[in-house]
């Protein structure tokens, strides 16, 4: 019986087989994250990731100079935002933050992702 506030979900073998696997991957790289987290946390990525790719259909990449990608967002009245590459980290001058939509559209760029890794 879940405590107040939480539910219990049921899945199919083969998906809790599936879902055990990336969760030991997980556990390799994490020893103390438990089942019910690594859960947790991947329904929330799954959620964030499916909001992006909606909204990511009305961003489009102006340019990528001197670690400031630009973008035109059709959303905001075709305005351009600049998402800025310093220190290993993205932040978006427009939203004012590190963690936005056009954070996870930069990301999603190899060439953000090779600037980020070089």
């Amino acid at each position: 019986m879940p405590n107040k506030g939480q539910k219990t979900i049921t899945v199919s073998g083969e998906t809790l087989k599936n879902l055990e696997k990336r969760y030991e991957l997980e556990k390799r790289k994490n020893p103390k994250i438990s089942f019910a987290s690594f859960i947790s946390d991947s329904a929330i990525i799954e959620l964030e990731r499916r909001k992006i790719l909606k909204e990511a259909q009305y961003i489009s990449i102006v340019s990528f100079d001197d670690n400031v990608l630009t973008l035109k967002d059709h959303r905001k009245r075709d305005r351009f935002v600049e998402v800025h590459l310093k220190n290993k980290q993205l932040w978006c001058s427009f939203d004012r933050k590190f963690d936005c939509t056009h954070i996870g559209f930069a990301l999603a760029l190899p060439e953000v992702r090779n600037a980020l890794n070089s």
